[in-house]
């Protein structure tokens, strides 16, 4: 580490990470995925873990420049769209020197790092990892502990997982999935599917099974189609039947080991060892993508949902955050908290309507040391619920985030005030986002949120809609992101705010202070409904978003 220290000059720049489509085996044909990038937190210890996989991505990236740039290089439709979403600095070749000596920097500390843990005696697999191999497992799964996830998907880089017929997982955009998806052993996977009983849509990659037994065969042919570039990606399976233990073996494969973005159930019997039902799952539609499971159910047939989800739990091993709606668990909290518990990999948790104490009595008290991120949307509607979960969290010690950006924001004075005064001396959460509506100059909300900005430092993603910001709270602000560096994402909607006062927010977003700035005239729901939508131009996205190529400002470029 004293060689590390030597250059802590480097880690005084902002970093920022960029994921490459792994369209190609030629180096020349990648390009930057489609997204804005992440800000990197904790520069430090991100390239010191992560010096091998940067080093051959670096690599890379040089490639692309000296060929001509990061952006795709082939015409088309495909390119078009791709080329679109990527930063502009990417597309303009003006930058490309600035950016090859960005590289160059990076390159010769990673070159330090490496030499000093080549001195230090590596052990076998970091050797193997500097000689390019992938990012995968615990470290890709831990990547995201060092990004500010501007864009709450958790998608890294816009990116999906596809297979290819030799077995190997391969991370692409949107845009090329569908031309590497196809395979010579796709027409023989697509017959055998339509033998036992389904349908598949070429066009569309979505696979149904309807009024199917499906059989141990069924489920073997299957996995192992799945497992070698059968890419389908959505299956729909309707009034079917399959034993438990084919059940888990064809979760498994679908979860950890396939392409599928979307599972589809209907009116779905699970049968025991006997050959009776011992469940049905009545509705359910679960969404992968990347490290997050998503998981929704219909409300008909709780008991049903709970075996469901203990399913999925049980099988999964690389999803680290689950999102479920707390209604379609009522009267089944502590069988939730028993199937959380069975899960060692979870670290987040996304929780809608959690708006009973039961259900917050189950998240936190899991008897687990994973649990690290709790995020809540449409909960803690009721003074009372809001009251005890506030309660709650004093005596866990186990989460280091909890995320309250609630799409319509608390508003509550007293609420507020109580989350605030709970967390100012919490042992372990060290994290708050949070969305606050109607702070008025001088009010309680803001002399609570103006101490917590300057004294306490846990507020670290905050968003305000429908304010009055008066200069006392933008000092508040600017102190915590410049000077405590605590704050690193913010967002106005529907606010007054002066010029001036904007003009020197943006200054911290442009040398690096503050990650992300973004001011909206429109409320924070119909902001999200147009992004949910598709319609929002991602160019008016933020007011302050800068295409300049600032030798402050370095891009890092990674292979997933």
């Amino acid at each position: 580490m004293m060689l590390i220290d030597t250059v802590q000059n480097w880690f005084q720049t902002h970093y920022k990470l960029y994921f490459l489509c792994e369209c190609s085996h030629d180096p020349k044909e990648m390009h930057v995925a489609p997204h804005e990038g992440y800000s990197i937190k904790k520069a430090r210890d991100f390239v010191v873990k992560y010096a091998p996989y940067l080093k051959t991505t670096i690599q890379i990236a040089q490639v692309l420049l000296s060929a001509g740039g990061l952006v795709i290089p082939q015409l088309g439709s495909a390119a078009m769209a791709i080329n679109n979403v990527v930063p502009a600095q990417f597309k303009n070749p003006r930058y490309y020197e600035d950016m090859k000596q960005q590289l160059q920097m990076v390159d010769d500390l990673l070159n330090k790092v490496n030499n000093q843990r080549d001195r230090a005696g590596a052990s076998v697999i970091s050797k193997q990892k500097s000689k390019g191999a992938p990012l995968q497992g615990a470290e890709l799964r831990e990547i995201q502990t060092y990004l500010e996830l501007v864009d709450d998907k958790r998608s890294l880089g816009n990116l999906y997982r596809i297979v290819t017929d030799d077995g190997y997982v391969r991370w692409v955009c949107l845009q090329h999935y569908d031309d590497i998806s196809f395979n010579n052993e796709m027409s023989k996977y697509i017959n055998e599917f339509d033998a036992m009983g389904g349908k598949f849509d070429s066009n569309t990659k979505e696979a149904f099974i309807n009024q199917v037994n499906i059989t141990k065969e069924n489920v073997e042919m299957m996995c192992k189609a799945l497992g070698k570039g059968f890419n389908i990606v959505k299956l729909i399976c309707r009034e079917c039947s399959i034993d438990e233990d084919h059940l888990e073996k064809l979760l498994d494969i679908i979860i950890n080991r396939s392409s599928i973005r979307c599972l589809n159930m209907g009116s779905i019997r699970v049968r025991n060892f006997f050959g009776t039902t011992k469940y049905t799952c009545q509705e359910m539609v679960a969404e992968f993508n990347n490290q997050t499971m998503k998981v929704r159910f219909s409300d008909v047939n709780r008991s049903g949902n709970t075996m469901m989800l203990a399913r999925l739990l049980f099988q999964n091993k690389i999803c680290r955050n689950l999102d479920f709606s707390a209604s379609d668990f009522l009267g089944y909290e502590s069988d939730v908290q028993r199937s959380l518990e069975t899960n060692a990999v979870l670290t987040d948790l996304a929780v809608e309507y959690s708006n009973n104490i039961d259900i917050l009595n189950s998240i936190l008290s899991l008897k687990t040391n994973t649990l690290q991120h709790l995020k809540l949307t449409h909960s803690l509607c009721a003074s009372p619920t809001f009251s005890h979960f506030c309660e709650m969290l004093k005596k866990n010690k186990k989460l280091l985030q909890i995320d309250l950006m609630d799409p319509s924001g608390l508003n509550d004075e007293a609420c507020i005030n109580l989350l605030l005064d709970t967390l100012k001396d919490h042992k372990s959460i060290k994290h708050l986002s949070l969305h606050i509506r109607n702070i008025r100059p001088a009010d309680q909300k803001e002399t609570s949120l103006m101490k917590s900005l300057q004294e306490h430092g846990f507020i670290s993603r905050l968003c305000i809609s429908s304010s009055l910001i008066s200069r006392e709270f933008i000092e508040a602000l600017l102190y915590a992101s410049k000077e405590q560096s605590t704050l690193t994402y913010l967002e106005f909607y529907n606010c007054k705010v002066k010029k001036d006062d904007k003009a020197e927010m943006q200054s911290l977003y442009d040398n690096g202070s503050l990650p992300h700035l973004a001011f909206y005239e429109e409320p924070r729901w119909d902001v999200l409904l147009k992004e949910t939508n598709g319609s929002l131009n991602r160019g008016k996205r933020s007011s302050i978003v800068t295409d300049k190529g600032s030798s402050d400002f370095v891009q890092l470029v990674t292979l997933v």
